[in-house]
């Protein structure tokens, strides 16, 4: 049985499909409903709530000692971003250079990440797994490639021995420790610029078919390829799921989430959910392995978000938790609509757990599974599913 949801047109659009027929036999489907106007840029959705709900919580992170949320309202947020944005105008960064962010998921890696789409500088976020590497040979491959003109990460002790022997100029930004790395900046001094009219100017020159972001690939079939984001690819997808899961314009989301923004889902599908929507983005220090699955669990406890998007193996490794404590499982599952699954097949056995699971511990309200088909390390949406499978 399917939720109740799914049957009402206010919040779920009825599923419509359009079949073309063509002479070889082959056909193809596609919805029938058009598109509706959708954000010139990224930057767009941060400026309509930091108007609109400037005091609502836009992005929260465990403090220092992993204990208390701390966060940025989407007043906070806006602020934030211009002062940086100000900072990487003032630094004067060759044209047509991006950005590279070399670590995990973090409220500055947001703020920086933003304030360059907002003035129209390109960043690409890498995974941290090529900074820690032993060898960063892989790394240094990849800033090859991608000719930074400032490279930032979190932790100078942690990420700056990765840059070591790599040849090129870019400005090096820290969070934490950049006074350890000779020449480097903190990013306390970006966050420290005096916005400006041409933060504005640069912001209203942005066009649909500019350079959001770029994203590698993984490179398992060759090198690492890098793949264009452009401002287009990333409202229009949001407003297809907008305007199939109309749920979202009457209720925001609050995710709490580990997926890497290196990768198109956790940065293109979830972030840019959250933003386009005037949502919550709890970032989730855990991860779906041993020793930090249990970070994850706390953090689903505490918040108790309105979707829950993982990759299968996540999902494998929450529900012994689950399973085990009715309570928990209520918590956890008390607001959520949906839960989603992509980057690989769920297994029958895991959907079969996690209905049983919601059934137990919520029986009126059936929880619904769901997932879509998209184009790796790009908007993401090819498809959006709308309907009980």
């Amino acid at each position: 049985m399917h939720p109740a949801f799914l049957d009402d047109e206010d919040q779920i659009a009825p599923p419509r499909t359009v079949r073309m027929s063509f002479d070889d036999g082959s056909f193809t489907l596609r919805s029938p409903v058009a598109l509706r106007p959708y954000a010139r840029c990224v930057g767009e959705w941060l400026e309509r709530w930091a108007l609109e709900t400037p005091d609502a919580l836009a992005l929260a992170e465990r403090d220092e000692r992993g204990e208390a949320w701390c966060g940025l309202s989407y007043g906070q947020l806006r602020r934030a971003v211009g002062a940086v944005a100000q900072s990487l105008l003032d630094l004067k960064l060759p044209a047509g250079r991006p950005i590279a962010i070399l670590s995990d998921n973090a409220v500055d890696h947001a703020v920086l990440m933003l304030a360059a789409m907002h003035v129209g500088i390109t960043p690409c976020s890498l995974s941290s797994a090529y900074a820690r590497s032993q060898d960063a040979g892989r790394l240094h491959g990849m800033l090859a490639v991608l000719e930074p003109s400032l490279v930032y990460a979190s932790d100078a002790r942690i990420y700056a021995p990765a840059l070591a022997g790599w040849s090129g100029d870019a400005i090096k930004v820290f969070s934490r420790h950049a006074d350890t790395c000779p020449g480097a900046l903190a990013f306390g001094q970006l966050q420290r610029g005096q916005e400006t009219p041409a933060v504005r100017e640069a912001f209203e020159a942005l066009v649909p078919d500019d350079h959001a972001k770029y994203l590698l690939t993984s490179g398992s079939t060759g090198r690492p390829k890098v793949v264009i984001n452009t401002h287009r690819m990333l409202c229009a997808n949001q407003q297809i799921m907008a305007q199939t899961w109309r749920f979202l314009g009457q209720e925001k989301p609050v995710l709490v989430d580990w997926l890497p923004w290196s990768h198109t889902f956790g940065g293109n599908h979830n972030l840019n959910m959250v933003l386009c929507h005037g949502g919550t983005l709890y970032i989730d220090e855990g991860r779906p392995v041993p020793g930090l699955i249990d970070k994850t669990v706390r953090n689903l406890r505490d918040v108790r978000p309105t979707m829950l998007f993982n990759v299968p193996r996540g999902f494998d490794m929450l529900l012994p938790f689950l399973e085990a404590d009715d309570a928990l499982a209520a918590e956890v599952l008390a607001r959520m609509r949906l839960a989603f699954y992509a980057a690989a097949a769920l297994a029958p056995s895991t959907w079969q757990r996690l209905e049983a699971l919601a059934h137990r511990v919520r029986p009126a309200r059936p929880l619904w599974l769901t997932t879509s088909w998209g184009s790796t390390e790009t908007a993401p949406a090819v498809t959006t599913a709308h309907w009980g499978l």
